[in-house]
């Protein structure tokens, strides 16, 4: 480590975490090559499962008088240990990002309003609101249809539709000037997590949904808002994120007793979520409860931490890239490949940590826990630079088929980019969800290429007119 106090460690990596996101922030609004706020999305996501380490700076905090958190075992040595090695590699996926935009071909692409008719885009965006609004609320009604091998992964991936289309309803109010209002583009983001609520009281895929949605707000209106604006919107969004996530894993336990009970109406769960509302308290360093809450669900440091020591004592148990490996072939589905390893959960936390992690249980590790087990501190730096160089790679082409008005190019690689802001998953399961992504959102396109591609779309309307 670098200073001998633990608390200093872990002060001073999320300062520099905090700086890198700043810069990467700073860079992207400004850069004039476009984005579309899916490295921010991506960087957002893995910090915020990292900001809950700064409960270990609280005076006279001491998460041991947490019977769940004493029983993980681990120390606040662990958490410096843990939140270092993650915010390097948090820097190196800065570095990368930046690195990804000037090592391609240097265009400087704007939006024209001369481009876009504006019967094309509201078009655009009705069709995807549609069709991603068919398949959220089918998997809200058959949730079993995830537990499908294969199918699951086709019928989960599909529902991303639906952010992409809220995606196209915010390019029309910013880019168009027309179409949805911005309260009822919010409503209607707010209404994943809520819907997400009542159906299985299980938050966290919808958030990172919501932040999705926001940095890409965020990333159009940029340049018109300013760094300090844009930087002060994400604070205070980040706020209302921490003020909900820990006020709800306060009272998430009542309420899915509620959710989780076979035979319990709508009616019941709107009850027990405005219950569950009521009992919502004001941020406080004093809360105690509040702070273990912080300490036990957004602090992924202390299992990468956990592993650091482990591996310092058992140096013959790294991964040495077999994980890594996985999720190279995850594309093949489990119908064909019946004996597809399935990595990670609870089995894998165990093996590198220690903790006797329970099978009922979901743990995620992320994306610097995996690296580290698999090739220590330099496996850390070269994978997430790799990564990140990925979702900026993702994010320029993106941009630039939406300026140019191929919107059946942009839709795969926006469905693809949100399948790859998984702050907990597995590499195997990330990848495999961005894969299954990618081809429901291409097949999607293909169907819709009247109203996704500008060309096409004249052309159709040409032919109309003449008629």
């Amino acid at each position: 480590m670098l200073f001998e106090s633990p608390e200093t460690t872990i002060g001073f990596w999320l300062a520099v975490g905090f700086a890198a996101f700043v810069g990467t922030l700073v860079h992207l609004v400004k850069s004039p090559k476009g984005t579309l706020g899916f490295p921010l999305a991506f960087m957002l996501a893995l910090y915020v499962m990292h900001i809950g380490a700064i409960v270990h700076l609280v005076p006279g905090y001491f998460h041991q008088n947490n019977a769940f958190l004493f029983g993980i075992g681990y120390t606040r040595i662990s958490v410096a240990k843990g939140i270092q090695v993650s915010m390097i590699g948090y820097v190196a996926m800065a570095f990368a990002i930046w690195l990804t935009t000037y090592f391609r071909q240097n265009y400087s692409l704007e939006f024209d309003r001369a481009r876009y008719p504006a019967r094309f885009l509201r078009t655009a965006e009705r069709s995807m609101l549609i069709v991603g609004s068919i398949f959220f609320v089918a998997i809200l009604v058959a949730p079993e249809l995830t537990a499908v091998p294969s199918l699951g992964a086709v019928v989960f991936s599909s529902r991303s539709l639906l952010p992409i289309a809220i995606c196209f309803a915010l390019l029309r109010r910013v880019w168009l000037g027309e179409g949805l209002s911005m309260w009822q583009i919010g409503a209607l983001t707010a209404a994943i997590p809520l819907a997400n609520l009542l159906g299985t009281a299980i938050l966290a895929e919808a958030l990172a949904t919501v932040i999705f949605i926001g940095c890409f707000w965020l990333a159009i209106v940029g340049r018109r808002l300013g760094v300090w604006r844009a930087l002060l919107a994400l604070m205070l969004g980040l706020y209302v994120f921490l003020y909900l996530s820990i006020n709800y894993l306060l009272v998430r336990g009542e309420f899915r007793e509620i959710v989780w009970q076979q035979t319990s109406t709508l009616e019941q769960r709107v009850d027990g979520l405005f219950d569950a509302l009521s009992k919502f308290t004001p941020l406080s360093t004093d809360d105690e409860d509040q702070l273990f809450a912080l300490d036990a669900r957004l602090n992924q440091a202390l299992f990468t931490g956990m592993a650091v020591e482990k591996l310092e004592y058992q140096p013959d148990t790294y991964e040495n890239g077999s994980t890594l490996l996985a999720y190279m072939f995850s594309f093949v589905p489990r119908i064909i490949w019946v004996d597809k390893p399935v990595r990670g959960g609870s089995e894998f936390l165990t093996r590198h940590t220690g903790y006797q992690a329970s099978r009922e249980t979901t743990y995620g590790i992320g994306p610097f826990f995996e690296f580290y087990v698999n090739f220590g501190l330099w496996g850390v730096i070269v994978f997430s630079m790799m990564f990140a160089a990925l979702v900026r790679w993702i994010d320029l082409r993106c941009y630039r088929a939406m300026v140019y008005g191929r919107m059946t190019e942009a839709v795969p690689l926006a469905v693809g980019a949100l399948a790859l802001v998984q702050p907990l998953s597995t590499m195997s399961s990330v990848f495999s969800s961005f894969y299954a992504s990618i081809i429901i959102g291409f097949i999607i396109a293909k169907m819709m290429e009247r109203y996704l591609d500008i060309r096409t779309f004249a052309e159709a309307q040409a032919k109309i007119s003449r008629v």
